[in-house]
């Protein structure tokens, strides 16, 4: 019969194992031998269990498909722009291009789009991402415990909330056809080689990486010198060396780096600030600051399950997340460096996200076999997560959990089975209500969208079941109760059909969108005449429908920061429609949503001095809502949908869909060939 701590490091069925299976634990001389004839055996028992592949289905279903969006945008357009140069290359995004060179991103999507297609290209790159993402952090988990644990540890980082900065533009592990879910991979890849002494594959990922995205890959980077810092000084010394060149460099004018002491151009800097207020974190609001103490305190408490390097990475994690964020504030946003606030040393927050969220996985399976004063700290923590923006509950939860943990001894006596049970119920109660509370809007939102345009499932799972599926995974990893064979696989089977079919959430209007095939009769109707296309409260259609460069939309000025020469001339073109009200009034406005909004609303004195512009676009598309009359006195084209699309705006303190059943096509006659 194995022993105890046998049994508790090999998984039994495939099933999870327990908290204190990690493979580097010592063993006696003894042991060792029918040590790895266990090992053996549970390594050929996971060859067959389902549990990696439940944990992959869960990370994918909590991160649906919604084709190319967001900064997909931007990049799959930059690989249009270079198959077609006179076309959508002549984009004033693309003409003034100041961020893609720096990635080898570009020339992947480029070859991936010209051989399939954009909208084939974006999801065979979302796939890779998750699956190199996901691997990634199952590597990284598996420095810190071992067994079927890991599983459970991804599951939690899959889970729990991923945003970080100010409130939650970003995430980790997006699913979309960018490189930063490739460079975040490749970090956590070369942090689990770190820990396990492979510094040089460690590096070779990391610089990988910053090939990839160097923005993401500062915060590997940032933890591998502290790591080996940590234990050979003169990697410190290194450090202030490659510093003071830095400075030297900038002070001779070198190329990039003569940013350092450029200032923002006080004329930008406004405009930057009220576009783009994430740059600058005197700007967060409040609730940007409760998740970095979440996350913090959870990683530290982690640490302090961890020996050696396992521990130094952990507690680097926490220096370079939080030192980025001081690094943008007091450089960048006090300084004004350009070269700072373009670096952007805050997203080395995007390693505490993570990290954090895999680290309540971490101590979830060590903290409550511990007894009473484990079960009371992982129930602060749970409290934590739950009101992880509310300041009044994360400061006091998250001192008190770090007081009972690293004094244990002290307060052990003071701490009875009934106070952890009341604790348990207190949390369990007021996090289920919290939740409920947060939970209602978008659930009954997702319910009411219009057929295609909503995600109850996703809202379901990350707004309502997040904490219970983690609960339940860490239950299994703790417990690792017998389940029949034909069970486990049965219930893949489930999730894989709840799961699989409806991964793609895309709506028909981005299908429209990404099918690159307009109607034959638009086509040859815009083919009268060339030139750039405004098309009214749009994103990237003109780039994926029409294959024309955009006149203006409110995705240009996305990387106004690293063009001076873009952000002058978009914000030029979009204060004028903003006067005419050809583009929302609040454009300019930051993340903080107005009351109300104030749609575009076409009219005939806003088209003509539009158009008597000198570099007026050639054609003008503008949404037509349902059962309203076009604005009179303007010579249109209808275009009638085939199906409705919908749009989401927002009126009288609440968010509706406009019904959009055709577009209005209008040549602007004094327009220039182009």
């Amino acid at each position: 019969m194995q022993s105890e701590p046998a049994r508790r490091g090999v998984s039994e069925g495939g099933m999870l194992a327990g908290p204190s299976a990690r493979l580097k634990n010592p063993v006696t001389t003894a042991t060792k031998s029918r040590a790895a004839i266990s090992l053996t055996a549970g390594l050929r028992a996971q060859d067959f269990s389902p549990i990696p592949l439940i944990a992959f289905l869960v990370f994918v279903w909590s991160r649906p498909y919604l084709g190319i969006v967001q900064d997909a945008y931007l990049y799959m357009g930059r690989a249009l722009a270079d198959l077609d140069p006179n076309g959508v290359g002549r984009d004033l995004m693309f003409v003034h291009d100041g961020q893609f060179g720096f990635s080898l991103f570009r020339y992947a999507a480029k070859a991936m789009v010209w051989c399939s297609g954009p909208a084939a290209a974006a999801e065979t790159l979302a796939i890779m991402a998750a699956l190199a993402w996901f691997f990634a952090a199952a590597a990284l988990a598996r420095q810190f415990i071992g067994g079927g644990a890991v599983w459970a540890v991804v599951i939690f980082a899959a889970l729990l909330p991923v945003s970080y900065g100010a409130p939650y533009p970003f995430g980790f592990a997006e699913l979309l056809a960018i490189p930063r879910p490739f460079a975040e991979a490749l970090v956590l890849a070369g942090l689990a080689a770190l820990a396990a002494r492979r510094d040089a594959v460690s590096l070779c990922c990391l610089m990988a990486a910053a090939l990839l995205h160097p923005l993401m890959a500062l915060a590997g980077f940032g933890v591998f010198l502290a790591v080996l810092g940590l234990e050979d000084k003169r990697w410190f010394l290194f450090c202030a060396l490659a510093g003071a060149l830095v400075i030297l460099g900038g002070a001779l004018g070198l190329p990039m780096l003569d940013r350092l002491f450029a200032a923002i151009d006080p004329s930008l800097r406004g405009f930057h600030e009220s576009r783009s207020p994430f740059l600058f974190p005197s700007h967060w609001p409040i609730e940007s600051f409760p998740p970095l103490i979440v996350q913090a305190t959870t990683i530290a408490i982690a640490a302090h399950f961890q020996q050696g390097r396992g521990r130094r990475i952990l507690a680097a994690i926490i220096l370079v997340g939080l030192g980025g964020i001081a690094i943008a504030a007091i450089f960048g946003d006090w300084l004004s460096s350009l070269l700072i606030v373009q670096a952007q040393p805050w997203r080395t927050a995007w390693l505490m996200s993570a990290a954090g969220a895999m680290a309540l996985g971490l101590c979830a399976i060590e903290l409550w076999p511990h007894g009473p004063s484990g079960r009371l700290v992982l129930a602060l923590l749970v409290l934590c997560w739950s009101f992880n923006t509310q300041f009044a509950v994360v400061g006091p939860a998250a001192i008190l959990a770090l007081l009972l943990h690293f004094r244990a001894a002290r307060f052990a006596p003071a701490i009875k089975p009934p106070l952890v049970l009341y604790t348990w119920i207190f949390t369990v109660i007021v996090a289920t209500i919290w939740n409920v509370r947060l939970f209602a809007y978008p659930w009954q939102f997702a319910m009411a969208a219009p057929a295609g345009y909503g995600d109850p499932a996703f809202v379901l799972v990350k707004g309502f079941l997040a904490l219970p599926l983690c609960a339940l995974a860490a239950y299994f990893a703790i417990v690792r109760p017998r389940i029949a064979p034909p069970l486990q696989i049965g219930f893949t089977v489930l999730l894989l059909a709840a799961v699989v079919p409806f991964w793609d959430q895309r709506s028909p209007a981005q299908h429209m969108m990404e099918q690159n095939r307009p109607p034959p009769e638009i086509t040859r109707l815009i083919n009268q005449q060339k030139g750039e296309v405004l098309w009214i409260d749009g994103s990237a259609e003109v780039w994926f429908f029409l294959g024309r460069p955009q006149w203006a939309s409110r995705l240009q000025g996305t990387p106004t920061i690293f063009s001076a020469a873009l952000a002058a001339e978009w914000r030029s073109r979009t204060q004028f429609l903003m006067d005419l009200r050809l583009a929302d009034r609040k454009s300019f406005a930051r993340w903080s949503a107005p009351k109300s909004a104030d749609p575009p609303r076409l009219s005939q004195e806003g088209v003509r001095q539009l158009c008597a512009r000198n570099d007026a676009p050639a054609w003008i598309i503008a949404p037509l809502e349902q059962g309203k009359e076009p604005p009179a006195g303007i010579a249109m084209t209808l275009w009638q949908l085939p199906e409705p699309q919908y749009q989401l705006t927002k009126a009288d303190n609440d968010y509706i869909w406009l019904r959009i059943d055709a577009f209005g096509v209008i040549a602007c006659g004094n327009a220039p060939h182009k």
